[in-house]
């Protein structure tokens, strides 16, 4: 899977919450199914996430790289997937972990 082409997807054809207050609040009230965090994602927000039991996935590049992927001209440190689309996003929680 195009990891990349899959976020622009989702966020064409799904419903995705960017930016890291956002994400949290997502997770909180259970309405975010999987969260993507950029490999430098400030520990703060990694851990408010981690402190719940929603799948979180880490970007493998910066949040620099993570907006330019979701076709946006800022960083983006976190992203909530609360529908996938027409994306096979979901599909990386079967063989990825929880970000540590």
């Amino acid at each position: 899977m195009d990891l990349n082409r899959a976020l622009k997807i989702a966020i064409r054809t799904g419903k995705v919450i960017i930016g890291s207050n956002r994400s949290i609040g997502a997770v909180n009230s259970g309405k975010a199914k999987l969260v993507i965090v950029a490999f430098n994602c400030p520990k703060q927000v990694r851990d408010a996430i981690e402190k719940t039991d929603v799948l979180t996935f880490e970007y493998p590049e910066s949040s620099v790289d993570l907006g330019s992927a979701c076709g946006k001209p800022f960083s983006i440190a976190a992203l909530a997937v609360l529908d996938p689309g027409e994306s096979e996003l979901l599909s990386i929680t079967r063989s990825s972990k929880k970000v540590n």
